[in-house]
């Protein structure tokens, strides 16, 4: 948060997505949580969507990239008494006005058996690295993942460039936190 060039390359098609989402369900104020996927050729595939906030801490993350509260700004949005100039009043400009990149990464243990929680050093020593909310387990045997599974935590990572950050998150999927 906020998106690379690359990624942001795609907010014209996504807001024209968005767009029509809100239109076909006359959607007069509030927000919408659309997930989309993009194939190799560029093709838009509509995942799914939800009249609610986007998880996986998106809040948190906006707020740490921008500085401002991204809950407040879902109570101006779903007040249907709010002017369109006090919400554009209230939110930051896209990128712009961003004050660093923020991101998380969900980590769930490679093992099938765990005793520890052992943040790794490549993680905790990147100038990057902000915090974690990892837990000891709980249990030693790690049930059994359906898809991507569930999370056992998040680890958070602040810096000034988006392709580093990029680059930070993908590589922490090689790392074992659980051993």
């Amino acid at each position: 948060m906020p998106a690379t060039k690359e990624l942001e390359s795609w907010r014209e098609a996504i807001t024209k997505q968005i767009e029509l989402l809100i239109k076909t369900f006359d959607i007069q104020f509030g927000q919408i949580h659309p997930e989309y996927f993009v194939t190799s050729d560029g093709t838009m595939y509509f995942g799914e969507v939800a009249y609610r906030p986007p998880g996986f801490k998106a809040f948190e993350l906006i707020e740490r990239a921008y500085g401002f509260n991204a809950y407040q700004a879902s109570f101006l949005v779903f007040d249907p008494k709010s002017t369109k100039a006090e919400v554009d009043a209230f939110f930051p400009r896209e990128v712009v006005d961003a004050k660093g990149y923020a991101g998380c990464f969900g980590v769930y243990p490679k093992r099938r058996v765990v005793s520890q929680l052992e943040m790794p050093k490549e993680c905790v020593e990147h100038p990057y690295f902000d915090f974690h909310e990892l837990q000891a387990p709980a249990e030693e045997t790690v049930p059994e993942r359906d898809a991507f599974g569930t999370h056992w935590g998040l680890v958070f990572f602040f810096g000034d460039d988006p392709i580093k950050m990029r680059d930070l998150l993908k590589a922490q999927e090689d790392l074992d936190f659980y051993v």
